[in-house]
C-alpha cells in the first residue's frame, strides 16, 4: 500500500467498513471499531514566510519523520488535499494509532513544519474496523523492498486522485454509503468522525465526477463537504 503526503513514505489507506455494522465475532457480538485520531493539516501563520533554506529544511524534516511515525505504527495514513476543497487553508492529513488525544497531539507535535509554523493542525476522533496495522506492515515491507533492490520511489508513485466527503449526518450518510462499499459500488471507506459525523472515501478524481456518480445519495444525506484528495491507487484494490 503506498499513500503519499507529496514524499515516498508508504503508509496505510482506510478500508472500507461501515463501523455502524461491523460483522460479529466468533460470539456472535459485534466488535467494537478501532478509535483512531484524524489530523487535518492546515495552513500556519509562517506558511510562505520562511527563507528558502529553513522551508527546505523543514519540509525535508516532515518527510524524514512521517517516515518515522509510520515505521513506529503510529502514522497509520497520510495524503494531501487537491486543488478543490472546501477549505482553503487544508493542506493534507494524518491518520494516528491512537485515540488518546494528548498522546495524538504529543506525536504530532514532531512534525518540522508544524514546529515552525507552516502548518497547524487540527484533531478529530475515527473509528474504523479495518485491519489497519496489518495493512500498514505490508506497506512497510514493500518499502523495505524497494529500497534494498537499491530503488527510490519517485514521490506521488502509485498516487491517484478520490474525493472525501464529510457529512454532518453521520447516520444518513452510513444508510447511503455502506451499502456501495464495494469495487462496484464506487465506495472505499465509511467511517465515524467526531461521534456523530461521517467520513467516506469515494471513488471519483475530481469533484465533478463524484458529484455526478453519487448525486442520489448526496442529495438525502444533508450537510456535508467534498474535498479532492490524492492517495494510494492501491485504494481501489481494498475491497475487491
Amino acid at each position: 500500500m503506498r499513500l503519499l503526503l507529496l514524499c515516498t513514505l508508504p503508509v496505510l489507506a482506510l478500508a472500507c467498513h461501515a463501523p455502524s455494522a461491523p460483522a460479529p465475532d466468533a460470539s456472535g457480538s459485534a466488535p467494537e471499531p478501532t478509535r483512531y485520531t484524524l489530523v487535518q493539516i492546515k495552513t500556519g501563520p509562517m506558511s510562505g514566510k520562511l527563507s528558502k533554506e529553513d522551508n527546505e529544511r523543514a519540509f525535508a524534516g516532515h518527510f524524514e519523520n512521517m517516515g518515522r511515525m509510520g515505521r513506529a505504527g503510529q502514522l497509520v495514513t497520510a495524503g494531501p488535499y487537491g486543488a478543490r476543497r472546501h477549505d482553503p487553508s487544508l493542506r493534507g492529513l494524518f491518520v494516528l494509532a491512537t485515540a488518546e488525544r494528548s498522546e495524538a497531539e504529543r506525536w504530532a507535535a514532531t512534525d518540522p513544519t508544524t514546529q515552525a509554523g507552516v502548518f497547524v493542525l487540527e484533531f478529530h476522533t475515527l473509528a474504523t474496523d479495518a485491519p489497519l496495522a496489518a495493512a500498514l506492515e505490508r506497506a512497510l515491507a514493500w518499502q523495505a523492498a524497494q529500497l534494498a533492490a537499491g530503488r527510490t520511489p519517485p514521490p506521488g508513485e502509485g498516487a491517484r486522485g478520490y474525493v472525501l466527503l464529510t457529512a454532518e449526518h453521520g447516520d444518513l450518510a452510513t444508510r447511503e454509503f455502506a451499502p456501495l462499499c464495494d469495487a462496484e459500488g464506487g465506495v472505499y471507506l465509511v467511517a465515524t468522525l467526531d461521534e456523530t459525523r461521517a467520513l467516506v472515501l469515494l471513488d471519483a478524481p475530481d469533484l465533478a465526477t463524484a458529484e455526478e456518480r453519487f448525486a442520489p445519495q448526496l442529495a438525502v444525506i444533508g450537510t456535508h463537504t467534498l474535498d479532492e484528495w490524492f492517495a494510494s491507487d492501491e485504494l481501489a484494490a481494498m475491497v475487491e
